[in-house]
């Protein structure tokens, strides 16, 4: 038996906590150091071995080559790599081996067996992120229990103090690379995430960055020699500026002394110089918090408080930013370095309902009455940073947008299914879908995942197929796809594809760009008679009915047309996916004059409208209250457009002949009869059936 830890997998230190077997209680297991915290700092060697933490900094400080860093920011991004001594790594590589290392010194100083890890990450952390962080556990030889988001875990940590009365704190968790602002409701019982928003890009790192940039230039002011030309220089700057960081939290002024190539300098640098020259990343942080706030519509004053997290905010200009927003100190009780691996440590021994799981490798602290205690127990209910969405055409055809499925701050775990409706073929019958994070409206504005492409469809009869495709967040926020076809209720494999390089099609408009994207799912024509008999109540009734009808269809995936016939035939609207439009036109049908018999067939015309093939399925609803003058010219009209795979429905009412009905529907179960206090429902359920591709209307 072992134990099951909390790792804090930071851009510039990493820590691993447990749970005290005695206590209850979470504590950091300290490296060989006698430190709490590792620099996540890795040094390859020529005879193969791979120095870690303290060793490999102090190799990164005196410019060794073969040292890396800062890989963390690069987790899942396809394009990045380092080559090391002829060989080639990515970002989750070299987090796999640091967390090999991790573990097996946190296993030489406890003398326990990690059975099992609950690994962090930032709360702005992406799906490809998230699913890296996870696979470099697994490298590392982890069971990873779960991920959890580095602000939720600080907020476990924070509920060690166990206050009675509930609060809403702001978690403002700036490390070494990353940048996290969570809003956090936390009572006795539970810890509730309100919504998170950062910058993954963001973090101490850019601030060492700013007095590495401001020493160099004061070097070259007064000695004329460029440091930045020179690698191992700027590796040791680097390392130099984050000792003055450190060093300005506590002194007003700091004298750095600087050798190079004979020269011995010194440059000062004051705490006000500091605030000025990385004044514009705080400002980013305070954009960030707002943005937060306005999206869950809260403000400073409905704050009960600021928890810091993450080295970074010892600096002094992020302590007077907050409080001068909240209007008071930050609150205490939270080790700014410690507080996410005790939150993970934490989450790691508990079920989400804050239930604590069978202890390994000894007994907790137990209740009185029996039962086991883990201090910080809570139930705990996340959410996800992120919308997901999927590259789909707007509803004027005009343009490819990110069409959302699960909002930005919804509770995860989350799902939801959208139908795709396929004309299905005897065979290769595929679905392509392409899943987004982000909230913008173009797509290439927001991180596109994978492409997903769902095969094995079968041929259905009519070929009208619905695929029911699930959308889900895990309780990991990492995205799932799955597939249902409806009509066999077979579940369908789904191949998770690389995205093409090439995306620029999603900027053309779908009408200019017909190899990529999906069109419009369903185009229907709703051609209504107006007759002599349909004034007065029948056409209030069907314009109402027509009215239901557009408030049940799918704006994303469908477009409506409108076609008056009596005596004449008239295209009242062509097809169209602004339904703000289709109802205005629909309200004003009264005043359509086409005259008063039924001469006229609307079949010309709707096919005209639907002979472009632009949508997957088309179709023609007929509403009639009487017999038409012409039955052979309506029907010869109609069969044209069955032979062009238009599906007709022919819904008649009044004095209309079941007999003609079923001559112009596509198929018998497409033709029926109703009466004008059932033209309503009637109308619902021919949506219903359109939007489920099913075989016909015998639901009437």
């Amino acid at each position: 038996m072992g134990i099951r830890v909390g790792i804090d997998l930071g851009t510039t230190f990493s820590a691993v906590a447990r749970i005290d077997p005695g206590t209850g209680k979470p504590v950091v297991i300290k490296n060989s150091f006698g430190a709490a915290i590792t620099p996540s700092v890795l040094c390859f060697r020529q005879d193969g071995s791979v120095l870690f933490g303290e060793d490999a900094k102090n190799m990164q400080a005196v410019g060794d080559p073969n040292a890396v860093a800062f890989f963390k920011r690069s987790m899942g991004k396809d394009m990045f790599s380092v080559d090391i001594l002829g060989k080639s790594y990515d970002a989750t590589d070299l987090s796999a081996i640091l967390l090999r290392e991790l573990k097996e010194e946190a296993q030489r100083q406890t003398g326990e067996t990690i059975e099992g890890a609950v690994i962090t990450v930032p709360a702005y952390f992406t799906h490809k992120e998230r699913s890296a962080t996870i696979e470099a556990g697994r490298r590392a030889g982890l069971e990873v229990i779960a991920i959890i988001n580095e602000p939720t875990a600080a907020a476990f940590a924070y509920g060690l103090t166990e206050r009675a009365e509930e609060q809403t704190v702001l978690i403002y968790d700036l490390g070494g690379g990353t940048f996290d602002v969570t809003l956090a409701r936390i009572n006795r019982k539970e810890i509730r995430i309100l919504g998170s928003d950062g910058n993954h890009e963001l973090g101490g790192k850019d601030w060492d960055d700013c007095i590495a940039r401001y020493l160099a230039g004061e070097f070259l002011e007064s000695y004329g020699v460029d440091l930045t030309e020179d690698p191992e220089m700027v590796a040791s700057l680097l390392v130099t500026a984050e000792s003055v960081k450190k060093q300005l939290t506590s002194r007003d002024q700091v004298s750095v002394p600087i050798a190079y190539q004979g020269i011995r300098g010194t440059v000062e640098i004051t705490e006000e110089i500091f605030e000025s020259i990385s004044q514009f990343l705080l400002g980013t942080t305070k954009d960030v918090t707002q943005r937060l706030l306005e999206s869950v519509e809260m403000t400073w004053a409905q704050v009960d408080g600021v928890i810091l997290v993450g080295g970074s905010t010892r600096m002094r200009m992020i302590r007077d930013y907050v409080t001068e927003m909240c209007g008071k100190p930050p609150l205490g009780g939270v080790n700014v370095d410690e507080a996410v691996a005790l939150g993970a440590a934490i989450r790691a021994n508990i079920t989400e309902k804050g239930e604590a799981v069978p202890a390994l490798g000894g007994l907790f602290g137990r209740r009185k009455g029996g039962g086991l205690l883990i201090q910080g127990a809570k139930a705990v209910s996340d959410v996800t940073a992120h919308s997901l969405g999927m590259i789909s055409i707007s509803p004027d055809g005009e343009e490819y947008i990110n069409s959302v499925i699960i909002r930005k701050n919804t509770q995860i775990p989350a799902a939801n299914t959208k139908p795709f409706h396929l004309r299905t073929r005897s065979k290769g019958n595929e679905l392509e879908v392409y899943v987004l994070q982000g909230e913008f409206r173009r797509p290439l504005d927001n991180t596109i995942l994978h492409k997903y492409v769902i095969s094995k469809i079968q041929r259905t009869d009519p070929p009208n197929s619905v695929i029911e495709v699930t959308y889900q967040y895990t309780a990991d926020g990492v995205v799932q796809v799955s597939a249902r076809q409806k009509e066999t209720g077979k579940t369908l494999p789904v191949k998770v594809e690389p995205v093409p390089e090439d995306m620029s099609w999603t900027d053309l408009s779908p009408r200019e760009h017909q190899g990529g994207g999906k069109a419009p799912a369903v185009d229907v024509v709703l051609a209504i008679d107006l007759s002599g008999s349909m004034c007065g109540d029948p056409t209030r009734k069907a314009i109402a009915a027509m009215q239901d009808f557009v408030d049940q269809m799918d704006e994303d995936t469908a477009r409506i047309g409108i076609v008056a016939f009596a005596d004449q035939v008239r295209e009242v609207l062509p097809l169209t996916g602004d339904f703000g439009r289709v109802r205005q036109v629909i309200s004003g049908l009264a005043e359509v004059d086409v005259g008063v018999c039924n001469e006229a067939q609307p079949f010309t015309a709707a096919y005209g409208m639907l002979r472009k093939r632009e949508s997957d399925v088309r179709y023609i609803v007929v509403l009639t209250d009487g017999c038409w003058s012409n039955i052979s010219y309506a029907v010869d009209a109609a069969e044209r457009c069955h032979r062009s795979e238009m599906e007709v429905m022919a819904l008649g009412f009044g004095s209309a002949d079941y007999d003609f009905l079923k001559k112009i529907a596509s198929t018998d179960d497409f033709a029926a009869l109703t009466d004008l206090s059932q033209l309503g429902s009637t109308f619902s359920k021919i949506a219903q059936a359109i939007g489920e591709g099913s075989a016909g209307l015998s639901v009437l």
